[in-house]
């Protein structure tokens, strides 16, 4: 006791060597003065000061920040650096809290001790999402419809303003609408609720990629009602402090912001969307209607650059298509030489046939295939051609099987095949051995392919070679490797050539190739997709350049494009549907001719559908579901003078 009569606290320390008198400041007790404040005890002493007012307001208004931040003037780094000294995993684990928003946020998962390093870095990734995502979808776009993409970049501004108004602007007015009704809030908390707030809509910018607007409002509107509901759920614990009315008027106000970010972030996968493709299409088409803008292209080119357009659609006014208009005034019908007397061909055939007034030399035939003999012919096509030694633009790449790649096909489509079976890649290794006797060398197979199923690799197959071999870099033929043409592939070719012998056009020109001479030498079957074209070019490897070329379309239909000897005579436009047999004769053989346009849509329903007079059917289902996107065209060519 002391010699005024006031007793201290005692503090029994357990380690003898400490002597530092315990204070307030090392070791944050509390001392409680039990001295009397009457008689002969004397007057009680004076109550402390009160600390040093800072020289910086402090905004943020938490316990964390006026004791490390009361020194730090607020425009210096120092004052905010405070604020970002937060562990990823405490960011990723308050990210998360706010996709399933239960209990107080504040207190259970901030710990009063909120950060501006995870609302700035969550804000910064949110508008990188909606960027890079509203382009991609954008570009999806333009490539469906076929047109230019340019980025705007406008978007990435526009996400910006949008982003960091609604994460750091809406708290600030959140904070001084509360502030002036009376509350105590603070504004570093309102922050956080708006900044991990916007978590949610990270991963469902991403899935606003997809081009289907109903599922875009979908998605855009569970995010918005879920970042609505975390916000008053924890705003309401500082609003509801206020009276009533104002807690009403102030949740409504919270509650009118999320429509109109919900709005925004659709706006920018919707409409900035549709407003690019629209710009980007019109522009399309006001080029294409431009001639100017070809004024260095050939007619050649200029009617393939109008059949392999997408947006704005092609122009098929001038298509000879003579399945819908077979007295077409650009076509006469004339006799063929003989019947077409085929296993694969209708009964009782017309022996009838097209030709051209503006390309001599062109003979058209009409589908005479029945529905079954075009069945065998696909079937060879697809299981027995594609097989080596016959070679194909898969063998580069891919090690194709001795049975070819389509048993493999059948193995997976009856789930014989591991999940995880790929067609394996063709190695530098084997590749060495293959060219080594080789004179002409085939280019290396590159080690970045991809490894596909069996069914997908099919889907890429391009062309496979018949007879003689093809040499396609130096588009010569390999005369050292011939193999045997297919037994029916060369029996329904001569049948052909016997057929068009001696067909010509009133005296104009003439077919003067016996079809006794013809011989199928050499053949390329090409297989096409949907997107695929094979441009104008003219077959000039042959020897003997006065034999037929034969060439007959199965599948979907396309557009046939035939001009002259140069790329300067405009082409005519055909329709070639499945079953139909073009036949090239010395006339037009040197002329160009391609395939700009595969018409999407148009596999015939005997194709596609199983055939009541026939036990085929069992295994037709892979070939269709094949079929339902492809075009087979089987070219036939002799190469040596008879």
């Amino acid at each position: 006791m002391s010699n005024k009569n006031q007793y201290n606290v005692l503090v029994d320390m357990d380690e003898a060597g400490y002597t530092q008198p315990a204070t307030i400041e090392s070791d944050g007790l509390e001392f409680q003065d039990f001295s009397s404040n009457t008689g002969q005890h004397g007057s009680a002493p004076p109550p402390p000061p009160p600390p040093a007012a800072s020289s910086t307001t402090n905004f943020f208004d938490t316990q964390e920040s006026r004791r490390s931040g009361a020194n730090k003037a607020i425009w210096s780094l120092d004052y905010y650096s405070q604020y970002f000294d937060v562990d990823t995993s405490q960011v990723i684990e308050r990210c998360l809290k706010t996709l399933y928003p239960v209990g107080d946020f504040a207190s259970d998962t901030l710990n009063n001790q909120p950060d501006l390093y995870g609302p700035f870095w969550i804000a910064t990734t949110v508008v990188f999402a909606m960027f890079v995502c509203s382009s991609l979808a954008g570009s999806l776009a333009a490539y469906i419809a076929d047109v230019p993409h340019q980025s705007d970049f406008r978007l990435l501004s526009y996400a910006v303003g949008v982003v960091y108004s609604y994460g750091f602007l809406c708290p600030a007015l959140v904070w001084l609408a509360t502030k002036y009704f009376g509350c105590q809030p603070s504004l570093l908390e309102i922050v956080n609720y708006y900044g991990y707030g916007l978590t949610v809509w990270i991963p469902v910018s991403i899935l606003c990629v997809m081009p289907f607007d109903i599922a875009r409002w979908v998605f855009v509107g569970v995010a918005a009602s879920l970042t609505g509901y975390f916000l008053v759920k924890n705003l309401y614990i500082v609003i509801s402090k206020t009276d009533a009315k104002t807690s009403r008027i102030l949740l409504l106000a919270i509650l009118e912001m999320q429509p109109s970010l919900a709005n925004k972030a659709q706006l920018m996968s919707s409409r900035r969307q549709r407003k690019i493709l629209e710009r980007q299409q019109h522009k399309a088409a006001q080029l294409k209607q431009d001639t100017k803008t070809y004024v260095n292209q050939s007619p050649f080119r200029y009617v393939e650059r109008n059949f392999k357009s997408r947006v704005p659609p092609p122009d098929y006014s001038k298509v000879i298509d003579l399945h819908q208009h077979p007295n077409h005034d650009r076509a006469l019908k004339v006799d063929l030489a003989c019947d077409l007397s085929f296993p694969l061909f209708e009964q009782n055939q017309p022996s009838r046939a097209y030709v051209l007034h503006d390309i001599p030399g062109l003979v058209l035939i009409l589908n005479p295939f029945s529905h079954k003999g075009q069945r065998q012919l696909i079937r060879e096509c697809l299981s027995l051609y594609t097989r080596p030694p016959n070679t194909s633009n898969l063998d580069t790449h891919y090690a194709i099987p001795d049975e070819g790649l389509w048993p493999l096909c059948e193995k997976e489509h009856r789930g014989q095949l591991d999940p995880s079976f790929v067609v394996p890649r063709k190695t530098i290794q084997e590749w060495q051995l293959e060219t080594n006797d080789s004179e002409k060398h085939d280019p290396p197979p590159v080690e970045s392919m991809p490894l596909l199923r069996p069914f997908e690799l099919m889907h890429r197959m391009r062309w496979v070679t018949l007879g003689y071999q093809y040499h396609w870099p130096t588009k010569t033929y390999h005369f050292d490797k011939r193999y045997p043409m297919p037994k029916l592939v060369d029996q329904l070719t001569s049948a052909i050539a016997y057929a068009v012998d001696g067909v010509g056009h009133e005296g104009a020109w003439k077919n003067t190739y016996r079809g006794e001479d013809f011989k199928a030498e050499a053949g390329v079957v090409n297989y096409y997709q949907y997107r695929d074209a094979l441009m104008g070019h003219v077959d000039r490897s042959e020897l003997n350049m006065d034999a037929p070329l034969i060439s007959i379309s199965l599948g979907n239909s396309c557009i046939y494009v035939i001009g002259g000897t140069t790329q300067d005579t405009e082409p005519v436009p055909l329709a070639l549907h499945s079953g139909d047999i073009v036949v090239m004769t010395k006339p037009c053989r040197k002329f160009f001719h391609g395939v700009p346009r595969i018409i999407e849509d148009t596999l015939p329903e005997y194709l596609s559908a199983p055939l009541s007079d026939t036990d085929e059917n069992d295994d037709w289902e892979l070939y269709s579901k094949f079929l339902k996107t492809s075009r087979i065209n089987i070219n036939v060519r002799q190469v040596f003078p008879p």
